[in-house]
């Protein structure tokens, strides 16, 4: 494999110690890279398997991880073979808190005192299992994006984060060498970081709390778009109903009933796959009549929005010898846990469209049993609404930041029928729900920056679970009960504020508009930390196709990474000449959180 500073070897050196300003070689030498390299090094990153959850052990996971990093050495080492001054320096943090250990690395250039960096990350979430859907191959292909037809790189891992790591990689390297034997790069350090664990644990957040001194005076989380100045908080509840003790009297007549409803095992930041239900008898001739009308009953349900759109069913009856009859939906569209809405308006949940189904079958075809109850409760609490419409004075939030239609979302994204661990467990339940300012126990003043209320400030939805709970009319000898998590609030930051200005200025300067200031769901790595913006590498808050972000067939639009390598490039470069006006010299407003699995 060529490595990716094929195309810097062959740079003309410019830039001398006597501080004259530069030409624009650098930026043609990163155009290079992109265009003749980028496709060959994501193709190895993407083949590398860096997903936690499923089927890879934590050793598996790591042992990969370790070889990217060995690549990224590598190429490390080779660039600075030509470096005459400033070379290239890895660096690497490793901590075990509570039992679990957390790493970075990553590489700077330069020794000042003020820190500006770039940080992505080297996890993915889990590929999924779609025919046709190769993760772990990176191939070439015309999308239409944005209006036009535009070339993507696709494989899981290609937008969310290793093509954009590799981008900020070699942004810091056209920069370290386009101002090599430059006295300005002594005055500051610039520096690539990359995350191993930001889809499940967060990383940079226990670095930045066990460094403070090495905490940037500016960052970019170069892993969502741009630029983002909110991010909701995050509550994560689970629903669950206890096995009965006795089965409910039989009626008149043969039972039909559904044994088990699963989704694939997996993060509950995630859009589900598919959801499988299990539908048994005590009369194969009921369940041969089930069986003969259920697509037709399905395709005539009427849900709570005559303009829903259903997942498409598959009717598997190769089991009915066995009294087993299979019915499975599949997903549509954007998978990323904090974009239900976007998923309702363009695709479709399959494990809402097969809950909502099988409840409402409930007295007419099924017999009611827990896994009917819990599917009933997740219809009458949220039908196949994604901002909590049904009841609306309880989940039904927005704000001045977080606007109408973007306010509160709530995606169901797993269940599971008897999950391990939980004996008397019939059936669960989890919900991945990124909140507005309505939501969060402490009102956001409407000036200051961070964490809304501050890290350990809770939300309000323990008591509105609880209420809406209350209300539920269930059905008697069942109970369904909940436990829930907040793991951080609201983020704000004012978009005049002196970090967001820099890096709206930087993507001004290339652009020639100002960056938007967006209020997104999902949760970044600058979450927390003042001095850190959210931005990049995409031009779209859209999360479904073409990209697909955490989906499948998860596409990078190269033009986006193109002009992302823009504007970095002009951020750093602005950094080392003394362009960006200097922030703040006080320490950013940090505050470090508790971070679970799958909360991106």
């Amino acid at each position: 494999m060529r490595v990716a500073v094929v195309a810097l070897l062959g740079f003309v050196w410019t830039c001398t110690s006597t501080e004259d300003e530069p030409s624009d070689d650098g930026s043609a030498q990163l155009h290079r890279y992109i265009d003749e390299q980028l496709f060959d090094d994501l193709s190895t990153f993407v083949a590398a398997r860096t997903y936690r959850g499923v089927d890879l052990s934590e050793a598996q996971v790591v042992a990969n991880l370790q070889k990217l990093q060995a690549e990224l050495l590598r190429q490390t080492e080779q660039f600075n073979e030509t470096q005459k001054v400033h070379k290239l320096t890895p660096f690497e943090w490793k901590k075990t808190i509570n039992g679990q250990e957390y790493w970075l690395f990553g590489v700077r250039v330069g020794s000042g005192p003020r820190r500006v960096a770039l940080s992505s990350h080297l996890d993915t979430v889990s590929p999924g299992n779609q025919e046709g859907w190769e993760p772990f191959k990176l191939v070439k292909e015309q999308r239409t994006y944005l209006g036009k037809e535009q070339e993507f790189y696709v494989g899981r891992g290609a937008i969310d984060d290793k093509g954009p790591a590799l981008i900020a990689l070699n942004v810091l390297k056209a920069v370290a060498r386009q101002y090599d034997g430059d006295s300005r790069l002594d005055r500051l350090t610039l520096e690539v970081i990359f995350d191993t664990s930001e889809e499940t644990d967060m990383s940079m957040h226990h670095y930045l709390e066990d460094k403070p001194e090495e905490n940037p005076d500016l960052g970019v989380i170069f892993d969502a778009m741009w630029c983002i100045r909110a991010e909701k908080g995050l509550e994560r509840p689970v629903f669950t109903i206890q096995r009965r003790g006795s089965a409910p009297e039989p009626g008149p007549g043969a039972r039909v009933w559904i044994e088990s409803l699963d989704t694939p095992k997996g993060p509950a930041n995630q859009i589900p796959d598919s959801a499988t239900a299990v539908i048994r008898s005590d009369s194969p001739e009921a369940l041969q009549r089930f069986a003969q009308q259920v697509e037709a009953l399905y395709q005539g349900h009427g849900f709570d929005d005559p303009a829903y759109r259903r997942a498409p069913l598959t009717v598997d009856t190769s089991g009915l010898a066995d009294n087993r009859l299979v019915l499975k939906t599949s997903v549509i569209g954007a998978q990323h846990g904090s974009a239900p809405d976007e998923n309702r308006r363009e695709g479709t949940n399959p494990l809402v469209s097969l809950a909502n189904f099988l409840s409402a079958m409930v007295g007419s075809h099924l017999e009611r049993n827990e896994i009917s109850e819990l599917s009933r409760f997740l219809t009458w609490s949220w039908g196949t609404q994604v901002l909590g419409e049904h009841h609306p004075d309880l989940l039904l939030r927005h704000d001045e930041v977080f606007k109408e239609g973007k306010g509160t979302t709530y995606a169901v994204t797993r269940f599971y029928t008897q999950p391990a661990g939980a004996p008397g467990t019939a059936a669960r339940v989890e919900l991945d729900i990124r909140y507005a300012l309505g939501h969060h126990s402490v009102a956001w003043d409407g000036k200051t920056e961070g964490l809304v209320g501050g890290k350990a400030s809770p939300s309000r939805f323990q008591e509105t679970f609880a209420e809406l709970l209350r209300r539920f009319p269930a059905e008697p000898g069942y109970t369904v009960a909940f436990q829930t998590t907040n793991f951080f609030p609201p983020d704000v930051r004012l978009p005049e504020s002196t970090a967001f200005r820099s890096v709206s200025r930087a993507f001004e300067q290339v652009l020639g508009e100002a960056c938007p200031a967006r209020a997104i769901g999902g949760g970044t790595d600058a979450k927390g930390n003042t001095n850190l913006i959210a931005a990049g590498a995409l031009f779209t808050e859209n999360m479904g196709p073409p990209i697909n972000y955490h989906g499948f067939n998860e596409g990078a639009p190269v033009e986006d990474l193109r002009k992302s390598a823009d504007i970095l490039y002009r951020l750093l470069t602005d950094e080392v000449t003394g362009t960006a006006k200097s922030s703040s010299t006080a320490r950013p407003l940090f505050t470090p959180m508790r971070v679970a699995p799958d909360f991106h």
